[in-house]
C-alpha cells in the first residue's frame, strides 16, 4: 500500500510516498545499495547466530536470499567495475563478480567489521570495532586478501568513504581520521565528542557526517576542516544512524523512532518527515535517482519516492 506524505517548512512543501517492502527472512537489515534502478543488494543477520545477503532484480518489488553465512553481515557496496562486496561480524568479507550468481567468501577473522570501501577488486579499506573499543583500520592491496597495513585505534570505528584512490574518512567513537595516500597513514581531525556512526562524500569536497547524539559535521574542503551545522539534542531524542546525501545541497538523515529529516540546502536546515513507523530503528539509507531506501531493525525495509 503506498502512502502520500507531506512534511512541512516554511518556504516548500515535500511530499514523499512510502512502502514497506516484505522481505524472506527475520532477522535485522543492516545496509542496501542499488547498481541501477533494477538490480539491488541487502545485507542481513544476527549476531552470532546468521547472516544473509539479499538480491532484488525488478526494482526492489521482490527480493530473495543468495547467500546465507555463519554471522551477521554489516555492509554491501559495488565499485564502478561493477563487484560487489559485503562484510561483516566474524571478520567476514565476500565479494561477488560481475554477471555471477554466487557471492565467495574472500577473508574471515576474528573482528567485527562495520563497513569497508572498495574504489577496485584490489584495494580496500575495511573498518572495524568490538562494541566501543577496538578499533581497526586494514588497508587491502595489491591484492584483495591481502594485508598491506593494519592500524589499530583505542575506540571502536564504524564507517568510512573514499572520495578517489588517495583520500578518504572513517569515523567512530569519538573520532574522526582523514587519509590522503590510500590509507596507509591517518591523521585524527578535531571534531570530538558524539559516536560519529556515518559518513557520506556526495562529491569529492563536499562531505557530511553525522553522530548517534545528533552531531552534524560538514566539509567543504575534502574533509580537512569540518563545521558543526547541528550539535547534541537538534534533532529530538531519537538516535541518528545514518545519512545520504544526492547532491552536495540535497540529504536525508535517518534513525531510531522512525526519524527521518531532509535538507535542500547542504545542511543549514532540516525539515522532518512522518511516514515511517515509530517502532522502527533505521539502520542505513541509499538513495539512487528519485528513489530511495530505508533499512531497518527485525526485517524490515521501506521504499521512498520523492
Amino acid at each position: 500500500m503506498w502512502l502520500a506524505l507531506v512534511g512541512c517548512k516554511k518556504d516548500s512543501s515535500l511530499s514523499l510516498v512510502f512502502e514497506e517492502i516484505r522481505l524472506p527472512i527475520s532477522e535485522d537489515i543492516t545496509c542496501v545499495w542499488f547498481t541501477d534502478s533494477l538490480h539491488g543488494f541487502a545485507t542481513a543477520g544476527a549476531a552470532w547466530v546468521r547472516g544473509h545477503i539479499l538480491s532484488t532484480r525488478d526494482g526492489g518489488n521482490t527480493w530473495r536470499v543468495d547467500t546465507t553465512v555463519v554471522n551477521r553481515l554489516e555492509c554491501v557496496m559495488f565499485d564502478r567495475f561493477g563487484v560487489g562486496y559485503a562484510v561483516g561480524l566474524h571478520g567476514l568479507a565476500l565479494i561477488r563478480w560481475p554477471n555471477e550468481p554466487y557471492w565467495y567468501t574472500f577473508r574471515t577473522d576474528y573482528n567485527w567489521h562495520r563497513s569497508a570501501f572498495f574504489w577496485s577488486y584490489r584495494h580496500a579499506l575495511l573498518v572495524s570495532g568490538e562494541g566501543f573499543h577496538g578499533g581497526l583500520i586494514r588497508k587491502l592491496g595489491p591484492e584483495v586478501w591481502y594485508i598491506d597495513t593494519l592500524h589499530t585505534f583505542t575506540n571502536s570505528l564504524y564507517d568510512v568513504w573514499m572520495t578517489d584512490s588517495l583520500t578518504g574518512v572513517v569515523v567512530g567513537m569519538g573520532w574522526v581520521l582523514r587519509t590522503e595516500d590510500g590509507g596507509l597513514t591517518w591523521l585524527r581531525q578535531p571534531p570530538r565528542g558524539d559516536q560519529f556512526c556515518s559518513v557520506h562524500f556526495p562529491c569529492p569536497t563536499t562531505g557530511y557526517i553525522c553522530g548517534r547524539s545528533g552531531t552534524l559535521l560538514k566539509t567543504t574542503d575534502g574533509g580537512r576542516s569540518w563545521q558543526s551545522l547541528h550539535r547534541k539534542g537538534s534533532f529530538g531524542q531519537s538516535s541518528l544512524r545514518a545519512l545520504w546525501f544526492v547532491s552536495e545541497q540535497e540529504g536525508f538523515l535517518v534513525g531510531d523512532a522512525g526519524l527521518l529529516w531532509q535538507t535542500t540546502d547542504g545542511g543549514r536546515s532540516w525539515t522532518p518527515i512522518s511516514g515511517l513507523p515509530k517502532d522502527i530503528n533505521a539502520t542505513n539509507i541509499f538513495v539512487l535517482g528519485r528513489t530511495g531506501w530505508i533499512t531497518a531493525d527485525a526485517a524490515r525495509i521501506f521504499r521512498f519516492r520523492y
